[in-house]
């Protein structure tokens, strides 16, 4: 007569746990090679952007994409210069008066200039990164006249018309970077740093360094956003555009002392455990690891 043995019930808890080793080994793994994937594909994004745009400066006689646009006559006295509609005209409610000159001053700033050259909406945004919505455009996200872009990739709002023949290390400046870290706002662009200019000043909105200024002459500085997620979208890093269009991969913040980040790569001078900077490092006037003058030798 054949007996048929069946597991004990040691041997069933010694398989359960050998699987769940296994498990244990393979799940960061895999998560690794999923991230890995997304970074390949965010890399992709960033080289197209930075293709488009050198596309853009032969066009443009070698001056920068426009981080804004003029403040149209007539127009509010919200200027929208820091938060630009991608595309220009997608919300539904353009025909509000301050939607509709807010869709203006969209159109001529870097995010919908250089869709001529990319033919893509897709590469703003990096699959690494968390949507969010902002509250103003409840209405429009839920029927909006054209698809919102993301906005991943932000612009060096240092560049805002100036001319590429004064940048002094190309290979070395930010032209883009993913400066709203591991998240974007839907259908919302941004340039950062980005440039404190008076639309009412006869003076010209362009970058200028503190020397330059120093007698006087109130030319504008600039400022730098919060991020909506953690800087260490990749690995601990980010990708960056450089203003000769190469792209490369960062690290952001080696520890969080202030000490212990070197301002000639990585824009903050601190951060938190999570990867969240609390400040940038500056010189007085503008954000230090943007400024188009800078050799990155000081």
């Amino acid at each position: 007569m054949n007996v048929r043995k069946g597991f004990t019930l040691i041997e069933l808890l010694v398989v359960i746990a050998i699987i769940a080793i296994l498990a244990a080994i393979l799940f960061p793994v895999f998560a690794q090679a999923r991230e890995k994937a997304r970074q390949t594909s965010c890399t992709s994004n960033s080289k197209q952007l930075g293709t488009a745009a050198m596309m853009y400066l032969q066009d443009y006689e070698d001056n920068g994409p426009l981080a804004y646009g003029l403040r149209v006559p007539g127009a509010p006295a919200d200027i929208y210069l820091y938060g630009q509609l991608a595309p220009h005209d997608w919300p539904n409610s353009q025909g509000s008066q301050a939607n509709h000159f807010r869709g203006l001053s969209s159109l001529v700033s870097w995010v919908n200039t250089l869709q001529a050259y990319t033919k893509n909406w897709g590469i703003y945004g990096c699959p690494s990164a968390s949507e969010i919505r902002s509250a103003t455009f409840t209405s429009d996200y839920a029927a909006p006249r054209r698809q919102p872009a993301p906005g991943s990739y932000t612009y060096n709002g240092l560049l805002h018309d100036y001319p590429m023949a004064r940048v002094a290390m190309s290979a070395d400046l930010p032209m883009f970077f993913e400066g709203r870290g591991k998240a974007y706002t839907l259908g919302i662009a941004n340039a950062n740093p980005v440039l404190t200019c008076n639309p009412t000043s006869a003076l010209p909105c362009r970058y200028f360094s503190c020397t330059y200024g120093a007698s006087g002459t109130p030319y504008p500085t600039s400022v730098m956003f919060t991020l909506n997620g953690t800087a260490h979208v990749h690995s601990g890093g980010q990708m960056f555009v450089m203003a000769d269009g190469h792209a490369a991969w960062r690290k952001m913040g080696a520890q969080t002392t202030p000490q212990d980040t070197n301002y000639r790569v990585d824009p903050y001078t601190g951060y938190t455990a999570d990867g969240f900077p609390a400040s940038y490092w500056w010189d007085g006037c503008n954000a230090w690891l943007f400024r188009p003058d800078y050799e990155f030798n000081i």
